[in-house]
């Protein structure tokens, strides 16, 4: 009887250890697995944040400039599009931590080095997309899948 009762709680510990072992970051989002197109681009000047720059008509914003912009991400390399502008920026990201909701990123675009993080972001209504928010010194670019 005892080994039976040793021989199940060996088997549940195992059992245990695989489930965890299988859920660490394996799921997670990553900034490979999309085209990222811009949905939104800030300022931040003198503790005042300005909208710059969107990726469609924005009525919250009407200020902001209409702009195609995407980037694309490959192997530690980086390549943002200003297809508006006819500019291209590249850079490099490095893996900074990873939970089973998404991945973190350090950043260097176009010399200036910042954080993102790839992750879904749920909507008031319940639906779901795959978002990476970039901060670079005073900007902070949103991106959507």
């Amino acid at each position: 009887m005892v080994k039976m009762k040793k021989k199940t709680v060996i088997i549940l510990v195992l059992s245990l250890f695989v489930v965890l072992l299988s859920s660490c970051g394996g799921n997670s989002l990553t900034i490979e697995e999309y085209e990222w197109h811009l949905k939104t681009a800030m300022r931040i000047d003198d503790s005042q944040l300005s909208v710059i720059a969107t990726g469609e008509l924005d009525e919250a914003h009407p200020e902001a400039k209409i702009v195609d912009v995407t980037l694309k991400a490959a192997n530690g390399r980086l390549t943002v599009t200003d297809k508006t502008n006819k500019k291209e920026y590249t850079g490099t990201y490095k893996v900074n931590g990873k939970t089973p909701e998404g991945t973190e990123y350090k950043v260097v675009i176009n010399g200036v080095e910042g954080y993102a993080g790839v992750a879904m972001t749920t909507y008031h209504d319940g639906t779901e997309q795959p978002t990476l928010p970039i901060n670079l010194g005073s900007y902070s670019l949103y991106f959507y899948a």
